[in-house]
């Protein structure tokens, strides 16, 4: 009797059992399934939501860099330009200067054979006056 109950139970309650197992595996693995998909889709989103993010940030810094780069260059130019002005100016007052110079070195020149020759006969009295007086 045990024989035939055991018979009896693996015939008809063993595939019974076995069914409902598959059955509640394949449940719960659809289930693992549908949630894993659920955070796929749900990281997938973040992801992109991110790399828009990243997208923007990328935009905004290309958007400086173009303002950098455009102000140092105007910064560049005024600095050309102010350097061009001022060696303009130094070229103005060297050549101001140098004819200043050239014109003091011909008064100076004049005045000083003016003083030789005044010198040269005020000396010349001198002598006179020296060899009159001997």
């Amino acid at each position: 009797m045990i024989d035939e109950i055991k018979e009896l139970f693996q015939t008809l309650l063993v595939p019974q059992i076995e069914q409902v197992i598959k059955i509640r595996v394949d449940s719960l693995e659809l289930k693992m399934d549908s949630k894993f998909d659920a955070l796929e889709t749900k990281m997938d989103s973040r992801l992109n939501l991110l790399d828009g993010k990243l997208d923007f940030l990328d935009a905004k810094i290309d958007a400086v860099d173009a303002k950098l780069v455009y102000t140092t260059q105007g910064i560049e130019s005024k600095l050309e330009a102010f350097r061009r002005e001022l060696s303009a100016e130094i070229r103005r007052v060297e050549e101001t200067l140098s004819a200043d110079f050239v014109r003091m070195e011909s008064n100076v020149d004049v005045r000083l054979v003016a003083m030789d020759q005044k010198i040269e006969s005020v000396r010349r009295e001198l002598l006179a006056e020296i060899k009159a007086s001997r």
